[in-house]
């Protein structure tokens, strides 16, 4: 801004309009733009972070057509592998918030938990997790593991899982008919196999027999499937080619067919766990 020059004579009140003229219309300018929305702000990591969470908007894209390969490249950032006392199970990314995410499988890969045992998520970073609690009723048991051992970046990069059927919670209409939140009979789903590999992780595919049937030797009602699960698999997402979690896998057999805990089941486990 070049300086304000001294003007004798006439010329003072020529300068001292043009700079009263200019204070108006700053003054004017000033009403207009309190009458315009306010510009959208740059912001950090961390908020974006916290406000995904708090929203409950961290959950995996969902494919508009279905294909199994996208999904499956969809859904690796909810996936974990879960270590205890050298035995390996698998999990998934159920919830994440502020401060925890919360970490869902069975049950029975939880049976040796301790202070050592630990989570690596898809990208290959490791953390350790407490145990929240486990079922009395299925085979379902949750860990959780606290942010702050990762960047705000890595945090952005993971998201839980989307449940078929599900917004915001088990709704009462919901509650009444299982079948709203099942697959039909016949949908192709596949599961991920990352105990074998963690860094090349396989897609296992199958297909829906029943949503929710009672099978002997779970003496519960259960998503029943052909397809084919290998050591460690336990505690994997059941996903359908559009992304959605159908399910955790919880058994297997020669025959090819697989016994999964329902997606809405777990839920329901979370919520009698006080969450």
């Amino acid at each position: 801004m070049g300086k304000i020059r001294f003007c004798p004579g006439k010329a003072v009140w020529v300068c001292i309009a043009v700079l009263a003229a200019g204070t108006q219309a700053f003054a004017a300018g000033e009403e207009e733009s309190a009458k315009l929305p306010r510009l959208i702000q740059a912001t950090t990591l961390e908020e974006d972070y916290k406000a995904a969470a708090s929203l409950g908007l961290t959950g995996t894209p969902l494919l508009k057509e279905g294909d199994a390969w996208q999904a499956f490249d969809s859904i690796l950032s909810s996936c974990v592998r879960i270590s205890t006392k050298g035995h390996f199970g698998s999990g998934s990314i159920f919830r994440m918030n502020e401060n925890e995410i919360i970490i869902v499988t069975n049950r029975h890969v939880l049976a040796y938990w301790d202070e050592d045992s630990y989570v690596t998520f898809f990208n290959g970073a490791a953390a350790s997790a407490s145990l929240i609690g486990t079922s009395k009723e299925r085979d379902v048991g949750f860990v959780q593991v606290p942010v702050d051992g990762f960047s705000y970046e890595e945090l952005l990069s993971f998201h839980s899982v989307r449940i078929q059927g599900e917004a915001g919670g088990i709704s009462d209409d919901l509650k009444t008919d299982r079948q709203d939140m099942g697959p039909e009979e016949g949908t192709g789903f596949f599961m991920v196999d990352m105990a074998s590999d963690l860094y090349h992780p396989k897609m296992m595919e199958g297909e829906v027999i029943s949503p929710y049937i009672l099978l002997d030797g779970f003496q519960k009602e259960m998503l029943y499937g052909k397809g084919n699960a290998v050591p460690g698999m336990s505690g994997s997402g059941v996903f359908d080619h559009y992304g959605n979690y159908l399910g955790m896998v919880t058994g297997g057999n020669m025959l090819g067919e697989i016994a999964a805990v329902p997606g809405r089941d777990i839920l329901a486990e979370y919520d009698r766990l006080g969450n």
